[in-house]
């Protein structure tokens, strides 16, 4: 949006004859502060895409977000089978890690001694399959992070979005 290739999402909260100030919201809809942009250094502005449309359903859902819910278990494989029919009970999206820089999110539907099932939930809460994925490579889980809460919140409510 301006000179040197920043993005500022949010809302525009005043406008002079020669600059605009956005009040900014984050990735989670939440109110980060106000910009104050000079007009000549505007490029574009766009409205109502599809991102958009998701934080702004965020933001006004943003009392549903708790930043202290997170529950992190650093167990490997079998370790952690004892946590999964409680998390396929409380229906929450999960982020299952495989390794630092290897994990999935979505929903715990399904496991037995070797493999689990996840029906695959993106960013954007959209429904995106189904895996199986062993036991055996799973090295953590994380869930009730503000990340999880967010695709969660949007998940409930994808069929909006379209």
């Amino acid at each position: 949006m301006i000179e040197w290739d920043e993005t500022i999402i949010g809302f525009i909260s005043d406008l002079g004859e020669s600059y605009l100030t956005i009040d900014e919201i984050d990735e989670y809809g939440l109110g980060i502060g106000s910009t104050h942009i000079a007009l000549d250094d505007v490029i574009s502005i766009e409205i109502d895409d599809r991102y958009q449309k998701r934080l702004l359903h965020l933001q006004k859902n943003s009392s549903k977000l708790e930043v202290k819910r997170r529950t992190t278990i650093w167990k490997e494989g079998e370790e952690l089978i004892l946590h999964f029919q409680e998390l396929i009970k409380s229906k929450c999206i999960i982020t299952f890690y495989f390794d630092e820089d290897n994990y999935i999110i979505g929903l715990l539907t399904k496991y037995d001694d070797t493999y689990i099932e996840v029906k695959n939930i993106g960013d954007e809460g959209d429904e995106d399959g189904v895996s199986y994925h062993p036991i055996n490579k799973l090295i953590g889980v994380r869930y009730n992070s503000i990340q999880e809460q967010k695709i969660g919140v949007l998940h409930d409510n994808r069929a909006n979005f379209y």
